[in-house]
């Protein structure tokens, strides 16, 4: 029988959720007031995308309310980390570098090794840390 995690780690998800929730808002400009032009449209994320990010802010948040009802095991406690490093990527490639070229001079920008290896170790974190919640 697994271990129960102490109820302690489903809150400070939640409550790391609701902050990366309102980065995110604040990424996209929700709250910024709407013009009628569509070229605001442009700018912002496809709605697909959008609605993934809806997903997995709630999905993380929900199941974590969830494991804390039902004294949540290991297991709950490893896929809610995955829900919150996923949900937090793009918080962290907004901080990163641009991989893309630029329109005009068709040349990579400076630093892409720093996305690039930044990615890396990232995702290397977030595997060490569902180990260890999983060990």
């Amino acid at each position: 029988m697994e271990e129960e995690v102490p109820i302690q780690f489903f809150q400070s998800v939640i409550a790391i959720q609701l902050a990366v929730t309102g980065a995110l808002l604040f990424q996209v400009r929700f709250f910024a007031p709407r013009e009628k032009t569509s070229r605001e449209d442009e700018r912002l994320p496809s709605a697909t995308l959008r609605l993934a990010v809806a997903v997995v802010l709630g999905a993380t948040l929900f199941g974590s309310l969830l494991a804390m009802l039902q004294g949540g095991d290991r297991t709950a406690a490893a896929a809610l980390l995955i829900g919150l490093a996923v949900s937090t990527f793009p918080v962290l490639l907004r901080v990163l570098p641009p991989l893309r070229r630029d329109l005009q001079t068709d040349e990579r920008p400076r630093y892409v090794v720093v996305t690039i290896v930044g990615v890396i170790v990232y995702v290397v974190l977030v595997a060490a840390a569902v180990t260890l919640i999983e060990v």
